[in-house]
């Protein structure tokens, strides 16, 4: 990978390993971008204090209308292709070199392949939601395309959360992890399921200098080549205490009562309901009694205000099929049901939250009656 590709991954990953910008990437932590980040959607003009009953949006007739028709083909190709075109162009004048970093991204592609080949697992099955065309990419997950440009969506969405700083999506996730931090210390073994490219998991050590082994569990070996080719750009001290493994989220391999620490970074609203209640078990089995699990997320109420707007709700279940299983999520009661102890709840951003929650301490004798 060249210069572009280097900074943009050293700049997601915010280790605490000092590193000079590049010439041609200087603007990126100076220049800020339109708030106007989809000037193709009608914005709500709704109260914010009115917040719907939850999957009302997606009942009323104009949705169901703008849903049929942006379900088109033609139409959905036409409306999401000039779409694109205008984030790339935004992108490009706000300093995130898009098209320069994508095509050296191309450029890496038979590396990428060959890593992709190597981390498969043949005895992963890729379940049927997984196929789901999450942000309106045809094969969702499983293509080169999201993998790719995973990195550039992260910091160009979540900038206007943050005074449109391009380190935005950093500034989240480390008051993710501060927020976690108030109920865990110096934990030696974490997972974070759902890992894709690492923008989450890779800040772990760097928050907690204790972690020994960081194991990340995805589904995509497109995500995953992309996130073991970051390991290159690292100090070995770091990168040799990641591992990744092709495994779903809520299926692993991972040892039960293993964990001090098990993460779960903006993947249950890319989920149905019964998938993020299955992830949620699975890491109560893998976390040692007293472990911690921690959830960041889409801060629901927010996001059914933002989607009481039936153009941008149709537009979400385009980008994001799985909302309307999101909505019907309730973390809290959930988590409790599978036997945590919901201890921290807290705002990382105004549109996105935080869950922390502890497995028991006596939890060991139900763990090894059920290991029997």
């Amino acid at each position: 990978m060249q210069s572009i590709s280097k900074f943009l991954i050293l700049y997601s990953i915010a280790s605490s390993v000092a590193f000079k910008l590049p010439k041609t990437a200087t603007s990126l932590s100076k220049r800020t971008f339109q708030t106007e980040i989809f000037s193709t959607v009608v914005k709500p003009t709704i109260a914010e204090e009115t917040i719907p009953a939850e999957g009302t949006m997606f009942n009323s007739p104009l949705f169901k209308f703008l849903d049929f028709l942006f379900g088109i083909p033609i139409v959905h190709d036409i409306m999401f292709g000039v779409y694109r075109k205008q984030i790339v162009e935004k992108s490009e004048k706000m300093g995130l070199p898009w098209t320069e970093f994508m095509n050296e991204q191309w450029d890496s592609l038979p590396d990428l392949r060959n890593k992709a080949d190597d981390l498969e697992n043949p005895s992963t099955v890729i379940p049927d939601y997984y196929y789901a065309p999450i942000h309106a990419y045809k094969e969702g997950n499983l293509c080169w395309e999201s993998a790719m440009e995973e990195d550039l969506w992260s910091k160009l969405m979540i900038a206007p959360l943050y005074n449109n700083a391009l380190d935005g999506d950093v500034q989240m996730r480390q008051k993710w992890l501060a927020i976690t931090a108030r109920a865990v210390n110096g934990p030696k073994f974490a997972t974070d399921l759902g890992c894709g490219t690492g923008l989450s998991m890779y800040m772990l050590d760097s928050k907690w200098p204790t972690i020994e082994q960081v194991t990340g569990v995805d589904l995509s070996t497109y995500k995953l080549a992309v996130c073991e080719e970051k390991k290159s750009l690292m100090p070995s001290a770091k990168s040799s205490k990641y591992t990744v493994r092709h495994e779903a989220a809520e299926s692993t391999t991972v040892q039960s009562s293993s964990q001090d620490l098990v993460s779960l970074c903006l993947v249950a609203h890319e989920s149905p309901k019964w998938v993020s209640k299955n992830i949620f078990a699975e890491a109560f089995r893998i976390l040692k009694p007293g472990g911690h699990f921690t959830m960041l997320d889409l801060d629901k109420e927010n996001l059914e205000v933002l989607l009481e707007n039936p153009f941008v709700a149709a537009i979400y279940k385009r980008t994001e099929p799985y909302m309307g299983e999101f909505l019907k999520l309730d973390p809290k009661t959930d988590l409790a049901e599978a036997g945590f102890t919901v201890v921290e709840v807290d705002n990382a951003s105004r549109s996105h939250r935080v869950y922390v929650a502890k497995k028991p301490e006596d939890s060991f004798v139900e763990n090894l009656m059920s290991s029997i």
